[in-house]
């Protein structure tokens, strides 16, 4: 079972611009200092957001050690699946219930991985325009 990421990149992303947008609105009223004021906001807030970004992005790097581990697990059970082991009974039954879970894991890997994808796509900004 696939789940497709409910969007393309993001959702802070949008709020960012929007804020930035209103901030120019702003100014362009002639309300320089509370512009000034919701710049330093955004700013301080940016700021954090790209901090847990990049930590969460660090995080999400773990699918790559989960399907190295499961390529291991996966190649072995295949090896035993071929070998005399199986005769033993319950042997064959446990060795394929490995491979179905493993597969599960591949999955949620490969969603993990996903995010990984949406949130590195996400280029960061050192400032607010």
């Amino acid at each position: 079972m696939s789940m497709e990421a409910p969007w393309s990149e993001p959702p802070w992303l949008g709020l960012h611009a929007r804020l930035l947008e209103h901030i120019q609105a702003l100014e362009a009223e002639g309300r320089s200092e509370t512009a000034a004021e919701l710049r330093a906001v955004v700013a301080g807030w940016w700021e954090e957001q790209e901090t847990w970004r990049l930590r969460l992005f660090e995080l999400l790097r773990l699918h790559h050690d989960l399907n190295n581990a499961l390529v291991g697990i996966r190649g072995n059970a295949q090896l035993m699946l071929m070998g005399t082991a199986v005769q033993t009974p319950g042997v064959k039954d446990r060795l394929e219930v490995m491979l179905r879970e493993t597969s599960r894991i591949q999955e949620a890997a490969g969603r993990i991985r996903e995010l990984k994808s949406t949130l590195g796509s996400a280029a960061p900004i050192d400032r607010v325009a």
